[in-house]
């Protein structure tokens, strides 16, 4: 018989960093209710939202979900999660923190199956691998786990040393229910204090948690800024304004287009390299050596791409030792080179591959990209693409093409993509 579940949102008005936040609108939409369709998506559990404040209360239940108020002075969201799941019959507790919107609810179903299926841990949290040097800001945890899928130790610095990638924690947990007893009735512990993290708790009075890797893009709301963030990430932001991700000095392009294809039916990617993978800028250093360079991000959105199961091609109407080395670095085994017309080459591509054309995604940064940009069933241009290659796009990016275009391309596909 299958395990009861229940999710629980906490919900608290009065944050520190974001005062109202469960309220801000992510694309229209109150961000608590992001999180109540998430858990709503999960089959067979019940869902409440814990909160101290009758407005959110209220926007949970016009949205149609159930909320609970809880005492306005829980010292944290675990224990207002408790407050409910110490009065409902649930033998696994899910506390979903509301600030994930991005969060596919195939990440629930992955911690609650763990939990089920693997009486070696009390409770579960998902994780997921991202590049050491992006890994630096303090909203970012850490975790070290062993060779059984346990973890060893959560941390603000960027453990374990000279791993690349590191896991990164995303702050959700699947709870066994007494395992969430325990754990409140223990208070914080010094560890707890010093690190800022309470899942030091856990480990400290010594629950077992299971890590369950996941292959997603997430974006925490923290703060008012990230807001835009997530927007872009969801494509439902205008791409506009001081958050919009545009390089100092520099303006952002207008208003995201609507994708002609969902980016979430996108099974291969096709991109440019002058201009797109590269800033477009070439130097020569003695006997006419080429030296090009390339963003460690893009090559990381690549890469996550590749495991993710979406292949990548270059199409380059230039070749280079370089473009080569790196096309090899990042496991990109469709590699064109001297490629005069784009157009025909891509239509061989898809059809040697069997994916359809409307299944393509393509980035394109000129005039010569813009008869294969309009081939595919989502085209993408760089924020420093020619006038014409941006009128084309479906999407204009807010990244320059070498600084960070590819990964904003790749997280836009990941996002989109079922878990």
């Amino acid at each position: 018989m299958a395990a009861s579940v229940l999710i629980v949102i906490p919900a608290r008005f009065a944050s520190t960093r974001f005062p109202g936040k469960p309220l801000a609108p992510i694309g229209g939409v109150p961000m608590v209710v992001h999180a109540l369709r998430t858990a709503q998506a999960v089959v067979g559990a019940d869902v409440v939202v814990a909160t101290d404040d009758d407005r959110i209360a209220a926007v949970v239940r016009a949205a149609g979900g159930e909320a609970a108020m809880t005492s306005p002075v829980a010292p944290s969201g675990t224990d207002r999660v408790w407050e409910v799941a110490a009065g409902h019959r649930a033998e696994i507790v899910v506390n979903l923190q509301g600030d994930e919107p991005l969060l596919p609810s195939g990440v629930l179903d992955a911690l609650i199956a763990r939990l089920a299926a693997d009486d070696s841990v009390d409770l579960v949290t998902p994780v997921a691998a991202l590049a050491r040097a992006e890994a630096g800001p303090d909203d970012v945890v850490t975790v070290v786990c062993d060779d059984d899928g346990r973890a060893h130790y959560f941390s603000r610095s960027v453990i374990p040393w000279g791993r690349d990638p590191v896991w990164r924690h995303i702050g959700v947990y699947a709870y066994r229910r007494d395992a969430l007893r325990r754990f409140v009735t223990a208070g914080p512990t010094e560890l707890e204090r010093t690190e800022g993290l309470e899942q030091l708790r856990a480990l400290a009075i010594g629950l077992r948690i299971g890590v369950v890797p996941v292959q997603v893009v997430t974006c925490a709301v923290d703060r008012p800024g990230d807001v835009a963030a997530v927007e872009r990430l969801l494509g439902t932001g205008t791409g506009t304004g001081p958050d919009a991700g545009a390089e100092p000095g520099k303006t952002a392009p207008g208003p995201t287009p609507a994708p002609v294809a969902p980016a979430g039916s996108i099974r291969l990617l096709v991109l440019d390299v002058d201009g797109v993978l590269t800033d477009g800028r070439i130097s020569y250093v003695g006997d006419a050596e080429q030296m090009v360079s390339f963003d460690s991000k893009d090559g990381h959105g690549i890469v996550a791409l590749r495991k993710a199961g979406i292949p990548v091609a270059i199409m380059s109407a230039r070749d280079s030792p370089a473009l080569r080395r790196r096309a090899a670095e990042l496991g990109i085994v469709e590699v064109g080179v001297s490629v005069a017309d784009k157009a025909t080459a891509l239509r061989a591509l898809a059809a040697r591959l069997g994916i359809p054309l409307a299944e393509v995604g393509y980035v394109g940064d000129d005039v010569v990209d813009l008869e294969a940009m309009a081939l595919c069933g989502l085209s993408f241009a760089p924020a420093d693409a020619t006038e014409e290659a941006r009128a084309a796009a479906d999407i204009v990016l807010t990244r320059p093409g070498g600084r960070g275009a590819v990964r904003q391309v790749a997280d836009r596909l990941l996002v989109a993509r079922p878990l």
